[in-house]
């Protein structure tokens, strides 16, 4: 019974391993898209010889608001995208948890009983 519960548990935290690990990617992702995303809005504000004219000035506002809500939408969605995964990998242990009772259960029934006495086993021996 042991070996089917230490293959399990192998097999879950290599899973639970993977899952870890996509979600600190995905962590690192998500500043270096942020970090990108900021120094693409400074570089594009800052461009050399734009004449301030009425109408750069309005085209550069409306940039500056379609870029800010570019932005913070894009920080919302991958903040609530590594809540959602961190909601799975503990739903992911949770059910691991689950999972290996119900293996250990079933490991316990598929298991044959010795139904011999005691005593029937020493005349066994004896003849």
């Amino acid at each position: 019974m042991e070996k089917q519960l230490e293959y399990f548990d192998v097999l879950a935290n290599a899973q639970k391993q993977v899952f870890s690990n996509l979600l600190s990617v995905q962590k690192d992702l998500r500043t270096q898209w942020i970090d990108i995303v900021s120094k693409s809005y400074a570089s594009l504000t800052s461009i050399p010889g734009v004449p301030e004219t009425a109408q750069t000035k309005e085209a550069l506002a409306h940039f500056n608001t379609w870029f800010g809500t570019l932005a913070n939408s894009s920080k919302t969605a991958t903040e609530e995208a590594l809540k959602t995964q961190e909601s799975w990998i503990s739903a992911y242990e949770k059910q691991v948890l689950v999972s290996r009772g119900v293996l250990k259960n079933i490991i316990d029934l598929a298991t044959p009983v010795d139904l011999a006495t005691p005593a029937t086993k020493v005349k066994a021996k004896a003849a």
